[in-house]
């Protein structure tokens, strides 16, 4: 009870601490900073504006959590470190953990509050500047693929395989297989679900410029159990939706020309484009091309002899569906953001206990750089000869540092993809096992601290 009590009584001062210390001001130059970016976003051509308004967003987001990450909580100890007010609570008693955990919990209660802030303020201008919201999706991927030779022939496709390109006679293709799909009715009202499809194109001969390829598109109800479309099904041709950003014509006519059922003409799309809004084909996934169990069988079959396609098994296919509103998603982006945050946090509050606001500030950036810049880690290892303590260093470096980009945030909503409650917890996992450590390592320094 000790123990409980003193760390409710530590987090309110924490929380307290903050507010006469007017870091409020902090959340409110940044929601500043946010609406003078909305306003000036009028020269930026069409639906650019929308994602450049949600990167700026999270950007402001970001860049306040990670400030008073490193920041807030660190002050807070060395102030009383230094004053001797360390003396006077730990005799009062007070655990040295119930301490740290009450300065840590503070911080992130700050944090919180400010990404809920941010999150709401940054929604509200983007309706006022643009009159509407961007449309998030959140995705369904493929379990399984195979694929289909031009003989109709299923052929398996090697576990950890991510990419096929397809050539040689039209005719083959790729059978993905999709599972918990929604089974009730009202899910598909509006034609169905979307069915976004993307796929690189490149030409067959390489003295030809080829960047479509007409292709059809069939879908129908799996079998769980088999992993194969049900023997009774009949495949479904699918229709390109009406508001899809590109697909419609077929081989050598222009765009806008209306293909059948099922055809769509494919442009390329390589890895790097991935806006669900602009960068896929869509189509409709009707309800019965879904089994009792929530499983379809998607095929895209190739007709273009002149181009090749290349297809991944996550990538190139996906089913979306409503991902809730934009200040929703915002707001559990930033809670992905507070877990790095969180662990910023630990650090300092280690750091602190050691040594002076100077050092502690040095090291929380330190932390946060290298953790952003483990790609220069890989590609130092992948293209340069090395020595081998140099070697050794780097490959330990690249196993112990944490990776705040593992988590691409600003990125997927700009994309419109959902942040999901998953990508919440598996964030917090895996911060929550550096926080854990680098608290554990503070609380040994306090513990040793003759004070």
């Amino acid at each position: 009870m000790i123990a409980v009590s003193s760390w409710r009584a530590i987090v309110g001062l924490s929380v307290r601490e903050a507010l006469r210390q007017r870091l409020w001001l902090l959340f409110a130059a940044a929601a500043a900073a946010v609406m003078i970016v909305g306003l000036s976003l009028g020269a930026v051509d069409g639906p650019n504006k929308l994602k450049l308004a949600v990167v700026a967003i999270t950007a402001a987001i970001s860049f306040v959590v990670v400030l008073l990450a490193v920041l807030v909580g660190s002050g807070q100890v060395r102030r009383d470190l230094d004053a001797r007010v360390a003396f006077l609570l730990f005799a009062k008693p007070m655990p040295r953990l119930a301490y740290l955990l009450g300065r840590w919990t503070g911080v992130q209660v700050i944090l919180l509050a400010g990404i809920i802030t941010l999150s709401l303020v940054g929604t509200g201008m983007i309706w006022a500047t643009f009159k509407q919201v961007p449309v998030i999706f959140a995705v369904t991927v493929p379990g399984e693929w195979d694929e289909v030779s031009s003989l109709g022939e299923t052929l398996p496709i090697a576990d950890g395989n991510n990419r096929k390109a397809l050539s040689g006679q039209p005719g083959n293709g790729v059978r993905w297989t999709l599972h918990g799909l929604p089974t009730d009715v009202a899910a598909y009202a509006g034609g169905g679900l979307d069915l976004l499809l993307r796929c690189q194109v490149r030409s067959v001969d390489y003295g030809l410029n080829v960047e479509e390829c007409l292709v059809q598109v069939s879908a129908s109800p799996g079998d769980k159990t088999s992993k194969k479309a049900e023997k009774s099904a009949t495949p479904r041709l699918l229709a390109i939706a009406p508001d899809s950003p590109y697909g419609f014509g077929t081989d050598g006519a222009t765009d806008g020309a209306t293909a059948g059922d099922g055809q769509v003409l494919m442009r390329h799309r390589d890895q790097i484009r991935n806006d669900y809004t602009v960068d896929y084909a869509r189509l409709k996934l009707t309800r019965d091309s879904v089994s009792a169990d929530g499983t379809s069988v998607i095929q895209i079959t190739r007709l273009d002899s002149r181009a090749q396609l290349i297809v991944t098994k996550t990538n190139s296919l996906k089913v979306a569906r409503p991902g809730g509103s934009l200040a929703a998603n915002l707001i559990r982006g930033g809670l992905v953001l507070l877990a790095s945050a969180a662990m910023l946090t630990a650090w300092t509050l280690f750091i602190g206990s050691m040594s002076n606001l100077g050092v502690t500030l040095l090291a929380g950036l330190t932390m946060f750089f290298a953790g952003n810049a483990l790609w220069t880690i890989q590609d130092t290892l992948a293209y340069e000869t090395l020595s081998v303590p140099a070697q050794r260093t780097l490959q330990l470096a690249q196993l112990l540092l944490p990776d705040f980009e593992r988590f691409q945030v600003a990125a997927n909503l700009a994309a419109g993809q959902s942040i999901t409650w998953f990508a919440v917890v598996n964030a917090w996992l895996y911060f929550g096992a550096y926080t854990a450590f680098f608290l554990g390592l503070a609380w040994v320094a306090l513990v040793r601290k003759e004070l």
